[in-house]
Formats: C-alpha cells, sequence, structure tokens
C-alpha cells in the first residue's frame, strides 16, 4: 500500500468516527498525491471530504476544493455528489444564488433525478 492508499484509509476510519480534522487533514495530503491512475479513487471521496470542511465549520474550503479539482482535472471530474456539497456550503454561507447553480447542475448530471441529499439542500435554499 502506497502512501495516497494509506491516507485514503485513514481519511475514512476517521471520517467514520466523525473525527473530521484528522479525516481533512488525510484527505488533503492525499490530493497532493493524486495521479492521473489514482484520480478517480481520489474521486470518491470529494463528497466526504466535502462534508468533513462543513462539519468542521469551513464551509468556503469546499468551495475552494472544488475550485482546485476543476483546475487540477476539469470540470467532468465533479459528480452530482459532490455538487451536492458544494451547493450545502454555498447554503451554509447564505450565497443561495450560487447554491441554486450547483443543484441544478447536479440535477442536470442526474438527468433529472433528485437525491435525499440534493432535496435536503434545495429545500434549504427555497426558505
Amino acid at each position: 500500500m502506497d502512501d495516497f492508499e494509506r491516507l485514503l484509509n485513514e481519511g475514512n476510519e476517521a471520517y467514520k468516527k466523525d473525527n473530521y480534522n484528522k479525516a481533512v487533514i488525510c484527505y488533503e495530503d492525499a490530493l497532493k498525491l493524486v495521479t492521473d491512475e489514482k484520480k478517480f479513487k481520489f474521486k470518491s471521496i470529494l463528497s466526504m471530504m466535502g462534508r468533513c470542511y462543513r462539519q468542521i465549520g469551513n464551509p468556503s474550503s469546499v468551495i475552494d476544493l472544488a475550485t482546485e479539482v476543476k483546475q487540477k482535472f476539469g470540470q467532468n471530474f465533479i459528480n452530482s455528489a459532490f455538487l451536492t456539497t458544494v451547493a450545502a456550503a454555498y447554503a451554509d454561507m447564505r450565497e443561495y444564488g450560487k447554491a441554486h447553480i450547483c443543484v441544478n447542475e447536479a440535477i442536470r448530471l442526474e438527468k433529472g433525478k433528485i437525491s435525499g441529499p440534493l432535496q435536503a439542500v434545495i429545500d434549504r435554499i427555497e426558505k
């Protein structure tokens, strides 16, 4: 197991134990080690990483992560689950217009299907 795998595993274990600070540190370190061959494994934890940032009261880091990931891997790397997390982060910061944009993109990616977490964000921003 290489450092990338170890960091993902440690981050996932910390996440399961609600130790979001440790999880974020592991995930951030793993992001620095992402190669083309490992990027899809990292993609699978983007939403969890975003939720960690929100849990520790740092929603702006979710936005920073989205920007970094787009620059590093392209817009197509962002999936609907992560967009839902980004929308929730914007809602946390009361930036409802930006949250709406993310919600609409997540719905488009899912061909109109709305997940439970996405519906929760929609309910928050349409109050």
